[in-house]
Parts: structure tokens; sequence; C-alpha cells
């Protein structure tokens, strides 16, 4: 690893309130401008990072339970056997084990506990791992889709069925494996079938509507995070001004005295 990305690892290891004034710093002692532009992280953002970096061993429980859990799932498209549920439970209390880990973090640090950044670092923990550069989030993730699965080959024919209760399973053995389906049954299949197309459709539409409203709801946020960046410019170059007036009133007022 290089001097300059080494300091950049440091840069995140940092107080969250001493981010920006490190990165100007280093930035202008390196002689790289592009360190300007390295972005302050959220407070979950730091949080998650300060987990890589002070507990590796709770961080790297959390990663290779996602791997694993990950593969279970790749097991089950392909067909293969696969114990899930276990790889789902492993993931789940390593994610409540380092949850927990960054709320003592966050504490010891004095950052404030907000329902918002403490579903953002669960969130962020269920992304985990991802990216290229651990330790050094700037923004909450969120959980991976099927995305993660990307490249897996799905056995054709691969379906999930419902358990039968014992009564139906007992019904089932009375009548025959073989019996013939009435038309009575057949044409309460079909309307079955027509209420699971319906009832996906209007599934689907509600995530639509629902990735449009986040879709919104985080344009919303990068134009009030742009609002506030403009704010905090305007307001350093309103003090660099104040201070100039109170340096040239200073030395007004002693020239005045002479």
């Amino acid at each position: 690893m290089s001097n300059a990305e080494s300091r950049i690892d440091d840069l995140y290891q940092l107080p969250l309130d001493q981010f920006t004034p490190a990165r100007n710093a280093l930035a202008k002692e390196l002689k790289q401008p592009s360190i300007k532009e390295l972005e302050k992280p959220s407070v979950a953002a730091w949080g998650v990072n300060q987990l890589f970096w002070n507990e590796r061993a709770v961080y790297d429980r959390l990663a290779k339970a996602a791997e694993r859990l990950r593969g279970e799932h790749r097991k089950l498209l392909a067909g293969k056997t696969s114990d899930i549920r276990e790889a789902e439970q492993s993931h789940r209390d390593a994610v409540r084990s380092a949850a927990e880990k960054i709320k003592a973090l966050l504490q010891q640090a004095g950052q404030a506990l907000s329902p918002a950044t403490l579903t953002a670092v669960h969130e962020t923990l269920e992304s985990l791992p991802a990216g290229d550069h651990p330790g050094r989030l700037t923004r909450p993730l969120k959980p991976l889709g099927f995305e993660a699965l990307s490249g897996v080959a799905i056995t054709p024919g691969l379906r999930i069925v419902q358990k039968p209760s014992p009564k139906q399973a007992d019904q089932r053995d009375r009548d025959g494996e073989n019996a013939t389906p009435s038309a009575a049954e057949r044409a309460n299949d079909r309307q079955l079938a027509k209420q699971r197309e319906k009832e996906e459709r209007e599934r689907k539409e509600r995530q639509r509507e629902a990735e449009r409203e986040l879709k919104a709801a985080e344009a919303a946020m990068l134009k009030a995070e742009d609002a506030v960046k403009r704010a905090e410019k305007a307001l350093a170059d309103a003090r660099a001004e104040r201070d100039e007036a109170v340096r040239e009133y200073q030395r007004a007022r002693l020239k005045a005295r002479e």
C-alpha cells in the first residue's frame, strides 16, 4: 500500500468532526487536490467503518457469514442441497453482534443514535461485504438483492412447494396419488392460478411504487445535501470576509492611533 493510500485510511479512522480539516490538510501536504474530493462519511457509514478498523474479528465474522449465506442461495438456485436456514441464522447472529458493537462505538464517540441512523447501520451490515475499500464507506448501503447471485444458473423446474397439513396429507392418501381431478377441482385450480397471478401483479406494482418513492426520496436527500454543502461554503466564505474585515478594522484603528 502506498503512503498516500495509508494516509487516506487514517482519515476514515479519525473522529467524524476531524475528517474534513484533516482531509484538506492531507491534500495540501501531499499536493494531491483530488483528495479534497473525498466525501465525509455519514454517521452510519462512519460507525461501520469503525467496526472494520477497531473490531476486525466481528467484521470478518459478518463477512464470512454473508459469503456463506450467498453460497447457500446459489446452491438452492442451482437445484443443489442447501442448508439455507442455518446460514441465515448465522448471518442474523453476526449482523446483530456487529450492530451492538457499532452502537457502543457511536456512543463512545458521542454520536446520536437516531432511529434513522440505526436503521441505516443495520441495512449496511446486511449488505456487507461490498466495495473495493472496506473501512472507507461514506454512505449507508442497501441490502443486496438477486444481483448478488448474478451468474448463477437456475435449474429449470425449481420451485418451492407448501407443505400440506396432516389432514390434507391423510385425504390425499385416501384419494390416491393417481386419482383424476374432477371438473370442479380443475376449475378451482384455475381460479387459484388467476388469483395468484393477480396477487403477483399487485405485488410487483407495489414494489415499483416503493422503488419510485425511494428514488424520489434519494433525490430529495441529495438535493438537501447539496444545499447544506452550499450553505456551509457560503458560511465559510462569510466568516472569511468577516475575519478580513476585523483585521482591516484593527489595522485602521492602529493607524489612527499613530
